[in-house]
C-alpha cells in the first residue's frame, strides 16, 4: 500500500511489532505520527517534545489520542538535545523526527542524540534549500555541499530567500521575517542544508541512507535511515 505522505510509507515499512517515538511532533497536532505508528502495528508509543507539560499543544495531543482511542502511550516533555540521563532507559526501535532539525541551533548534536535513542531506523524530514534560487530580487547559489546559516544572510540574500519561500505561502521567523536570534529559541529557522548535504550530515552522524524522497514542492527531504 502506498500512502499520500512519504513519511507514512517509511513508517509502514519498518514499524510493525516495534517500539516507536515521535520527536518534536506536537506542532499542528494532526501532524503527529504516534497515531500512524499505532495504526501500523507499533507495540509501544512515545511522544517527545520540548513544549512544557500542560502546554496547549500537549493538551491537544492528549485530546487527539483520546479521540482516536489510543490510551497506552508515553509523553516526555524535554528538548531532545538535552535529554537527562535515565529519562530514556532503552533506545526506540523506530524514531521519527520531522520539522525539527532546521529549527535547532545545533543540528549535528541533534542528529547525534537521535542516533543514541535509535535502535534500528530513523525517519527524518527537514526543510532544505535549492542549490540555485533566482527571482526578481536576484540570484542565490549554494554548492551541493552547502548549508545556509540563516542568521548570517545579508539583506540581498534575505530578500531573495524571503521572496522564494513566500511564493509557497511560508512565513518563518528568520527566513521571511527578520528577528534577533537566541540560542534557546527553537521557533526560528536556523539552517537550510541542500538535499545532498542533509544526507551527508546523517551519514556523518552514523546512519546509512536506505531511501529518500523530496516533499513539499521539493523544499523538504525525507530520509529512511538505518544504523
Amino acid at each position: 500500500m502506498t500512502y499520500a505522505d512519504l513519511r507514512d510509507d517509511y513508517i509502514a515499512k519498518v514499524v510493525q511489532g516495534k517500539t516507536f517515538v515521535d520527536v518534536g511532533g506536537l506542532w499542528g497536532t494532526v501532524n503527529e505520527k504516534v497515531s500512524v505508528a499505532h495504526q501500523l502495528g507499533a507495540v509501544a508509543l512515545t511522544m517527545i517534545d520540548y513544549q512544557p507539560k500542560g502546554n496547549e499543544l500537549w493538551q491537544k495531543f492528549d485530546e487527539r489520542m483520546k479521540s482516536l482511542g489510543i490510551k497506552d502511550y508515553h509523553s516526555i516533555s524535554q528538548d531532545i538535545g538535552q535529554i537527562e540521563p535515565g529519562v530514556i532507559s532503552n533506545p526506540f526501535d523506530i524514531v521519527h523526527c520531522s520539522g525539527v532539525l532546521y529549527h535547532h541551533p545545533n543540528p549535528m548534536h541533534l542528529l547525534a542524540t537521535l542516533r543514541q535513542i535509535t535502535r534500528q531506523n530513523l525517519i527524518l524530514t527537514s526543510s532544505i534549500t535549492q542549490e540555485v534560487i533566482e527571482n526578481e530580487k536576484g540570484c542565490y547559489q549554494v554548492p551541493a555541499s552547502g548549508v545556509i546559516f540563516v542568521p548570517a544572510l545579508n539583506n540581498t540574500e534575505f530578500n531573495i530567500l524571503k521572496t522564494y519561500w513566500e511564493k509557497f505561502g511560508v512565513r518563518a521567523q528568520g527566513l521571511t521575517e527578520k528577528i534577533v536570534y537566541n540560542l534557546n529559541d527553537f521557533e526560528p529557522w536556523w539552517w537550510l542544508p541542500t538535499a545532498f548535504a542533509l544526507a551527508r550530515m546523517c551519514e556523518t552522524a552514523g546512519f546509512k541512507v536506505i531511501d529518500k524522497g523530496l516533499m513539499w514542492n521539493n523544499n523538504a527531504l525525507t530520509l529512511l535511515l538505518k544504523l
